[in-house]
């Protein structure tokens, strides 16, 4: 083998992992799972996951050395030459130049054909499919208008190359697009003959596992001393693809997805990704089921909500003190929007439910699914009477003892089924003995963020679930409090809940139960 190994420790050892080194390492010829070290010369680190064994530190640094030993080995054989292919990502990553500069994507999971968008700021281009969804997520980031928008070329890869063979210069950049490409030199050359000073060129490929993978050069025109161009706009427009080319200066960019958070979420979140959700009632329970619904992946939002976020309001809604006095909709709106700058859509509406659908009745038409979280028997009615879409209604308890979450299909009963004329709730889980404060004409009881965050996670649970289509029919689902709250709050478990669902966890827990009474 005639490699030494390295077998380095920092200060936290034994409660850290030993690293694995080799030195003398030759970019040119590559090995799997090796990682060059440009800041420390020669030097490589071998990718491996050794174990952390506090108690037996010699033990932790054998089995370092066992593994690099045996990776090295391998690599000597040639059996781990697919990872170039399979991890080809981070081995771009890995075998960047020094002061390379960033492409940051976003929206090309499938990549488009031909060419997409792209602005360059602060060392960074940022690439996007098209100029609506470029403007969209710098609107939503910034709140500012995006002008000037530039052209970039897409070249599909038809076999991914080995890090020796990674574009760091005019030579290797021509035989990249001429070995891994169709038809690379000329798209890219028209591009250039539009004379940019700098241009971004993303290559998309795919991995032997079919995924999709993508990663960027940048082509930056070549000035002389005086800072001009080498060649004059009107002669660059007629030169030949490779003889354009030769007048930039190429180099890999670090490729970045702005949309990488996607990646993150359930095997099942693209199902909601092109949802659009209706939540009447932007209050504690409300604001955070959209929150969670957008973070979830849900894309498209009407928010109706016709109070200003209180200062009695910011110890259990999703807005902080920064917002008080400021319509709730269109503060949960530029929260959304602001940390979610890929969001589709989010309409805030500051009003109540009925007038709303008075001035605009269609409003709703292409909704998904409505969230009644007002907490209003009046405005539940009127949603149940108005609306026939898939509709979710969400409430809690006093003190928090219970939270529901009810999904009416439209195809069984109806929401009004489970409540007398008045309003009053026949599937009560609660009581509380505890009195209620004074203000609001006792209308409002006292609990918390983490009392209210467990309802929350039902209702977006539940959520996505009609969204996915996996329930055909109506759904009750119950958060019941842990113990402990309920003796806070003087409560009790009602005989109805006692007799139907039988006693409560000790710890909360959710149940389930048909929409019947």
């Amino acid at each position: 083998m005639g490699k030494d190994i390295l077998i380095l420790i920092d200060s936290n050892f034994p409660y850290s992992k030993p690293q694995a080194f080799i030195e003398q390492y030759d970019v040119s010829h590559p090995q799997p799972h090796i990682e060059p070290l440009p800041r420390f010369g020669d030097m490589a680190r071998i990718c491996l996951l050794p174990p952390t064994i506090p108690s037996h530190p010699l033990q932790a640094i054998q089995s370092a050395l066992r593994d690099a030993r045996d990776l090295l080995k391998a690599n000597e054989r040639g059996d781990e030459d697919y990872d170039f292919e399979a991890d080809f990502g981070a081995y771009w990553r890995h075998y960047l130049p020094a002061g390379f500069r960033e492409a940051k994507l976003h929206g090309f999971s499938v990549a488009p054909a031909g060419s997409g968008v792209f602005f360059y700021r602060g060392g960074s281009y940022f690439c996007f499919p098209n100029k609506f969804s470029i403007r969209r997520w710098h609107g939503h980031l910034t709140g500012e208008y995006m002008r000037d928008l530039l052209h970039f070329p897409i070249v599909e890869l038809t076999k991914l190359p080995r890090p020796d063979r990674y574009p760091r210069d005019l030579a290797s950049l021509l035989m990249m697009l001429k070995r891994n490409t169709l038809n690379g030199v000329a798209i890219v050359g028209e591009k250039l003959r539009a004379c940019p000073s700098r241009l971004p060129v993303l290559f998309s490929g795919t991995k032997p596992d079919g995924a999709a993978v993508k990663v960027a050069v940048e082509l930056v025109i070549r000035r002389d001393n005086s800072g001009r161009p080498l060649s004059k706009a009107h002669v660059q427009s007629k030169l030949a693809n490779d003889d354009v080319i030769a007048l930039y200066d190429i180099a890999p960019l670090n490729t970045q997805h702005l949309d990488a958070a996607l990646t993150r979420l359930p095997g099942a979140a693209p199902g909601p990704m092109h949802k659009k959700v209706a939540i009447i009632g932007c209050g504690a329970l409300g604001s955070g089921i959209a929150v969670m619904l957008a973070k979830a992946g849900v894309s498209r939002f009407i928010l109706v909500d016709q109070d200003l976020l209180g200062w009695e309001n910011i110890r259990r809604h999703e807005l902080g003190a920064e917002w008080v006095g400021v319509s709730k909709t269109a503060a949960i709106k530029a929260r959304i929007e602001k940390s979610l700058p890929d969001i589709e859509q989010v309409g805030a509406y500051a009003c109540g439910i009925q007038g709303l659908l008075a001035s605009s009745p269609k409003l709703l038409d292409d909704v998904d699914l409505v969230i009644s979280a007002t907490g209003d028997w009046a405005a539940d009615v009127f949603i149940s009477d108005s609306v026939t879409l898939p509709t979710l209604y969400s409430w809690v308890e006093a003190y928090a003892l219970a939270g529901h979450s009810v999904a009416i299909s439209g195809k069984e009963g109806r929401f009004t089924d489970g409540f007398d004329e008045v309003g009053n709730f026949k599937g009560r889980a609660s009581v509380a003995g505890l009195k209620m404060p004074l203000e609001c004409g006792n209308a409002t009881s006292p609990f918390g963020a983490i009392e209210l965050a467990q309802s929350q996670a039902v209702a977006s649970r539940l959520a996505l679930e009609v969204l996915a289509g996996r329930h055909d029919g109506d759904v009750w689902r119950t958060w019941t409090a842990e113990e402990i709250v309920v003796q806070q709050a003087e409560g009790r478990w009602t005989n109805y809940w006692l007799e139907t669902r039988g006693k409560p966890p000790v710890l909360g827990g959710v149940t389930e139960w048909k929409w019947a009474f």
